[in-house]
């Protein structure tokens, strides 16, 4: 085999277009967002029902 006589460059081109910083809106519209933040309230009611009752620092 030949030695290289030139350097040679690997040039990376995206094959897709670059995701938005933004998410998709889901299909199912606030649907999905109104459940996650009754679950985010559920586990809030819960956690201060164990450690003991209000939130009083």
């Amino acid at each position: 085999m030949r030695q290289q006589t030139k350097p040679f460059i690997i040039e990376r081109k995206p094959s897709r277009k670059p995701k938005p910083d933004a998410p998709k809106p889901s299909i199912w519209g606030k649907l999905d967002a109104d459940i996650a933040q009754g679950l985010k309230d559920q586990r809030d009611v819960d956690h201060a029902a164990a450690t003991g009752g209000d939130d009083r620092a």
